[in-house]
């Protein structure tokens, strides 16, 4: 009986053994190249959209100016957006922090005159507002009428060109 108890338990351990070490053998893992920044492939574009003013002045004594918006997406395709004419003399300029503006243009006549302000709603459309202004006098942004509206992309950058057109539609 002693054999077989000896025989059982061998048995038994050999099978835990096997279950044990049992499976697959290992494959061979390699790395390959991926496509990263080194690969041959095309770069990618960032999407955005560059806004700049066009501003043509027009009359005898150039007393009147028409005012355009240039937008300018990743590739370079450019389109003009008419605003209007404004009487006076025309000039980009930076709005009031508190009008939530990204550039804006202001055409003086006399004492006063018209400022167009360029904002941004829910990032996918370029809103230009027109509002009176009086030379001294404190500015009410609700005093703002929406002349147009450009649309772009959701989500896509829009920076301010640094050097504006001041001569001419762009």
């Amino acid at each position: 009986m002693t054999r077989l108890v000896i025989a059982l338990a061998s048995a038994a351990f050999g099978s835990i053994v096997a279950l044990g070490c049992g499976g697959s053998a290992k494959q061979d893992t390699t790395t390959t190249a991926g496509s990263g920044a080194g690969s041959n492939e095309p770069a990618h574009l960032v999407k955005k959209v560059q806004v700049s003013w066009g501003i043509s002045p027009v009359g005898p004594t150039q007393e009147m100016a028409d005012v355009f918006l240039a937008t300018t997406d990743e590739t370079g395709k450019q389109v003009s957006h008419s605003i209007g004419r404004y009487k006076g003399t025309c000039s980009v300029f930076s709005p009031a922090a508190d009008m939530n503006a990204i550039t804006g243009v202001q055409c003086k006549a006399g004492g006063g005159g018209t400022e167009l302000h360029l904002v941004v709603q829910g990032g996918e459309h370029l809103i230009v507002l027109q509002m009176p202004f009086t030379e001294g006098a404190p500015q009410d942004a609700m005093n703002r009428k929406e002349i147009t509206r450009v649309k772009v992309s959701r989500g896509i950058g829009i920076e301010v060109d640094p050097v504006q057109a001041t001569t001419g539609a762009p």
